[in-house]
């Protein structure tokens, strides 16, 4: 039993508390640095020639657990630890307080009055009564009285001693929300272009709304350069009885139904290209080789004396770049201008097909950790409120009247 005590003394310390605060926050940042949840063969070739510190290599990240750190064993350990500190720390000292400060206090002896440090004398008429004077001055100040008949005992912003403790409640929830949400929490990336549409089920109400991509738009500078990327999304379901329009840019996402859904990244998935009166429709690829956002195919050209060519864009208004693999010659063809002539053949560029990047994320976490928030701001604001108390006697058979103020303000009441 001594041994629990102490432990739980050991437990409820701020410099405990303090220290698992920092030794979590600096495995979040190792969790940052360290990419998650990938495949164990990509951490042991890319650690082993590159150990982290110089000496952790790829098998002693997955032997740590730091290549899923959030849903790690010792993680989880020191969420738990910590929601145990603070608990503790409530159960021990917050709520004693709050406890303490409920009940109300009576000095009923003027010598107790001059034990105390803030403490006046004044000089009273006997045939004035003082005491129902300061009742209802200080009850005007918001003051809660407890009267007797020749002294008051007065309290001043109790609900401040409930700030701590809802701060604690707050903190718990948001850690034990946060650990929740990285066990349940699941996200997607899903590349559409304009007029595709996914599914998105509820597996809890085997109800299907689907999301359809209306358009799709890339505001760049005069000079070019990319500065924000928009889709319009229409939801609608015939099960729910849904049709909303919505849009969704860099920064600003879209929450739906317990989903949110992230403009994330834009890709040139296709491309409509004339080739000798006949049309075509060519999907790209990305090849990383050449640039970070370049997309092309492979084709083609001429019946007679084929040759290959690279076909390369960069951007959804062109031009299109084709290169002879051979003698590596390029030549461009611009967004509807006339055709040009590349090996016996006629190319002209119809139309340019972007496609967005969207990340679909379902965290059943959020309502816990906005919850949370709220409470540690609310608890943070009220803890902000001082407690006041105050008391008033006037002793039997005396002129004087004595006041004691832990609000380190006196009142005089004339």
């Amino acid at each position: 039993m001594n041994i629990f005590k102490t432990l739980i003394l050991k437990i409820s310390n701020l410099r405990f508390a303090i220290l698992l605060i920092i030794f979590i926050a600096i495995s979040s940042g190792i969790g940052t640095f360290i990419p998650q949840k990938n495949s164990k063969e990509e951490y042991i070739d890319f650690f082993n020639e590159k150990p982290i510190f110089g000496f952790i290599n790829g098998n002693q990240v997955l032997n740590l657990q730091l290549d899923h750190i959030y849903t790690s064993n010792w993680f989880l350990f020191l969420l738990v630890l910590l929601c145990i500190s603070l608990a503790a720390c409530s159960l021990r000292r917050q709520i004693p307080s709050l406890k303490a400060s409920l009940k109300w206090i009576d000095y009923t002896d003027e010598k107790k009055f001059f034990k105390l440090k803030l403490i006046s004398n004044y000089q009273i008429n006997e045939t004035e009564d003082y005491i129902l004077k300061a009742d209802s001055l200080l009850r005007k100040k918001g003051w809660s009285i407890y009267r007797y008949k020749n002294r008051i005992s007065a309290r001043k912003g109790l609900i401040g001693k409930f700030g701590p403790i809802i701060v604690h409640i707050g903190l718990i929830i948001l850690l034990i929300g946060s650990a929740y949400g990285n066990f349940t929490s699941q996200s997607k990336e899903e590349f559409l272009r304009p007029g595709e549409s996914l599914d998105l089920i509820n597996e809890t109400k085997s109800s299907k709304v689907t999301v359809k991509l209306k358009n799709f738009l890339i505001e760049r500078e005069i000079d070019g350069k990319p500065i924000q990327f928009v889709s319009n999304l229409n939801f609608f379901s015939k099960d729910l009885s849904i049709n909303d329009e919505k849009s969704t840019k860099v920064n600003h996402p879209i929450r739906y139904k317990g989903l949110t859904i992230y403009q994330a990244d834009w890709s040139i998935s296709n491309i409509v290209l004339e080739i000798d009166n006949i049309l075509y429709q060519l999907q790209l690829k990305p090849i990383p080789e050449i640039g970070n956002q370049v997309w092309g195919i492979l084709i083609e050209l001429d019946n007679e004396n084929e040759n290959n060519y690279l076909l390369t864009i960069d951007n959804e208004n062109g031009p299109l770049k084709v290169s002879n693999i051979k003698d590596f010659s390029e030549s461009l063809i611009y967004l509807n201008s006339d055709p040009i002539e590349i090996n016996s053949s006629k190319l002209s560029l119809q139309k340019v097909i972007p496609s967005s990047g969207l990340i679909i994320k379902s965290d059943p976490s959020i309502p816990f950790i906005y919850s949370s928030f709220i409470l540690i701001i609310l608890g943070t604001v009220i803890s902000l409120i001082p407690t006041n108390q105050l008391w008033i006697l006037t002793p039997e058979n005396s002129k004087r009247l004595l006041n004691f103020s832990s609000a380190h303000k006196l009142y005089q009441v004339s």
